[in-house]
C-alpha cells in the first residue's frame, strides 16, 4: 500500500443543526391557565411562532385525550382540519413532532378524557379545585384502561414514525400528565397502573423514543427505574431552573443514570407574560437571571432538549436572552465531529487496507442510539463517491458506536476495509453518520465545514483505486 494522508476536518462551531431528538422545543400546551383557553387555530399559532422557528427543532403537543379522540374511533389526525393543518405547518417548517396525551382534567380547558368513556361505564371524579365539573377517570378502572388502550394502539399506527416524530411522553396520567396527585390507589394498584401504561406504550410504539416523567410523583422510584432500564424509556423531567422543585438530591438521582439514559428537559417557569411574580418569588430578579439558571441546569444534567414553549414565552426567550438561546442550540444533545481520518491515497482492489478515525461529541448530551426503540440504527460510514455524480460506488458501515461519545473525549478506531468490484479511477472519500434502517443513508449532520453532498456525505479527500 502506498502513501497515506490524514484529513482533519474544520470544526463547525456556529451552525445550528436540526438533528433528531435534540434542540429547542415549541409547544402547544392545551390548558386553561393564563389566556390560553383552547387548542390554537393553526394559522394564528404559526403566525405567532414563525419568528421563533429558526431556533427550534421540535414541535410538542401536550393535549387532552378528548382533542385526539372526541368520539370513539374518530381521531383528530383523520377528521380535525385544524389539527391536521397545525401538524402539516410544523412539518413544513422542518420540525419534528412530539406528543403527550393526558387524561386528567386538572387545569384543562375541556374535559380531558372523552365523555364516551364515562358513558361506557368508567367511573370518575371532579377535581376539588376545578369548578367546571369536568370528570377525571379512576386510573385503575378497567373500562377506562380498555378505552385508552384502544386509543394508544390507533395513535401508534399514525405516529410511530421516526421520520416525523422524535418522542412520545408515554404515560400522561395525573395532574398535567406528570404522574402527580394520584392518591386514591393502594401500593399494589399503583404498581398495576404504572406497569399497564408503561407496557401499553412500549408494546405499541416500537420505533420512536418514549419518555417518562421522572422524579417525585405518585409512583415509586423503583417503578420509574424499571421503565428506564427494562422498557427503554428516556427521562422526561420538568422544573429546570427551579431551586424549589429541582433540588440537588433530585439532580443526583438523574445524573445516576447518565449517560445510559438521555434527559429531555422542561423549564420550570412559563407564562412569563402573566406570571412574572412566579420566578421572582423563587429569587430571580430578572427574566434573564431565571433563564440563565435554566440553561445552567440543562447543561449540568446533560439535557438533549429544552422548551421555548408558548409563542409568548418563545418570543421573550429570544428577545431577552438571545445568547442563551443560541448557546443551548449549539451545545445541547450531541454535536458529532470526525476529528481526524487517516487513509491511504492509493487503494488496490481486493487488497485490504485500514482507516484510522477519531471522533468526539462537543454537545453536553448524547445521541440516544442505544435506546431500545432506536436499536443502534445510527453508525459512522465511509464511502467512495463518484466524482461526477457524487453517488457512492462503495460504502462500508462501521461498527463504532456514537452513543458512546460523550464529554468531549476523543474516541479512536481502526477499521479494515476491502473494496470489491470498484472500477479503477479517482474517487472522493466521504464520511457520514447513516441510518441503517433507512438504506444506510446519511441522516445525522456532522459539525464540520467540509464540502457536503446533497445526500449528506462529507468529503474528506481524493483516493485512487487501482
Amino acid at each position: 500500500m502506498g502513501k497515506s494522508t490524514i484529513a482533519k476536518p474544520i470544526i463547525d462551531k456556529e451552525t445550528i443543526f436540526r438533528n433528531p431528538a435534540m434542540g429547542w422545543v415549541l409547544y402547544v400546551d392545551a390548558f386553561s391557565m393564563f389566556e390560553i383557553q383552547e387548542f390554537p387555530e393553526a394559522k394564528e399559532y404559526w403566525g405567532m411562532q414563525d419568528n421563533n422557528v429558526e431556533m427550534a427543532n421540535i414541535f410538542y403537543l401536550r393535549v387532552p385525550w378528548s382533542i385526539m379522540e372526541p368520539k370513539e374511533g374518530c381521531y383528530a389526525w383523520n377528521e380535525d382540519d385544524n389539527f391536521k393543518l397545525i401538524i402539516r405547518m410544523a412539518l413544513d417548517r422542518g420540525l419534528k413532532l412530539a406528543f403527550r396525551v393526558y387524561v386528567d382534567s386538572k387545569d384543562a380547558f375541556m374535559q380531558a378524557t372523552p365523555q364516551y368513556v364515562f358513558e361506557a361505564g368508567a367511573k370518575g371524579y371532579a377535581n376539588n379545585d376545578n369548578n367546571s365539573g369536568y370528570l377525571t377517570p379512576y386510573l385503575n378502572d378497567p373500562i377506562f384502561q380498555e378505552k385508552l388502550s384502544n386509543f394508544v394502539h390507533a395513535f401508534s399506527e399514525e405516529y410511530d414514525n421516526p421520520a416525523i416524530v422524535d418522542y412520545i411522553d408515554a404515560q400522561g396520567l395525573g395532574y398535567w400528565g406528570e404522574m402527580h396527585s394520584v392518591h386514591y390507589m393502594t401500593k399494589n394498584q399503583k404498581k398495576q397502573v404504572f406497569e399497564w401504561i408503561t407496557n401499553l406504550y412500549s408494546e405499541c410504539f416500537k420505533k420512536v423514543l418514549l419518555g417518562q416523567q421522572y422524579g417525585q410523583n405518585s409512583f415509586h422510584t423503583s417503578l420509574q427505574d424499571w421503565a428506564l432500564k427494562e422498557k427503554g424509556y428516556v427521562i422526561r423531567r420538568d422544573s429546570f431552573g427551579s431551586p424549589i422543585w429541582l433540588k440537588d438530591s433530585q439532580k443526583e438521582q438523574i445524573l445516576a443514570h447518565w449517560p445510559e439514559i438521555p434527559v429531555f428537559a422542561e423549564n420550570c417557569y412559563h407564562g412569563f407574560k402573566w406570571r412574572e411574580d412566579w420566578y421572582k418569588g423563587d429569587g430571580y430578579s430578572t427574566l434573564h437571571d431565571m433563564m440563565k439558571a435554566v440553561i445552567k441546569d440543562a447543561e449540568e444534567l446533560h439535557a438533549n432538549t429544552l422548551d421555548l414553549r408558548y409563542p409568548q414565552d418563545a418570543t421573550l426567550w429570544i428577545k431577552e436572552s438571545p445568547e442563551l438561546v443560541r448557546y443551548f442550540a449549539l451545545r445541547c444533545g450531541y454535536r458529532l465531529i470526525p476529528v481526524s481520518v487517516d487513509y491511504p491515497l492509493t487503494i488496490e482492489e481486493n487488497t485490504p487496507f485500514f482507516i484510522k478515525h477519531m471522533w468526539k461529541n462537543e454537545g453536553f448530551g448524547v445521541l440516544p442510539n442505544h435506546i431500545r426503540n432506536w436499536n443502534w440504527k445510527y453508525k459512522p460510514s465511509f464511502a467512495l463517491l463518484d466524482k461526477g455524480t457524487g453517488n457512492p460506488v462503495f460504502q462500508i458501515v462501521d461498527t463504532a458506536e456514537p452513543s458512546h461519545w460523550v464529554g468531549n473525549q476523543i474516541y479512536e478506531y481502526e477499521t479494515e476495509i476491502l473494496f470489491d468490484r470498484v472500477p479503477s479511477g479517482e474517487y472522493d472519500l466521504a464520511v457520514a453518520i447513516v441510518n441503517r434502517e433507512n438504506e444506510s443513508k446519511p441522516e445525522i449532520r456532522l459539525a464540520i465545514k467540509n464540502e457536503r453532498t446533497s445526500e449528506g456525505w462529507n468529503i474528506l479527500g481524493s483516493v485512487s483505486v487501482q
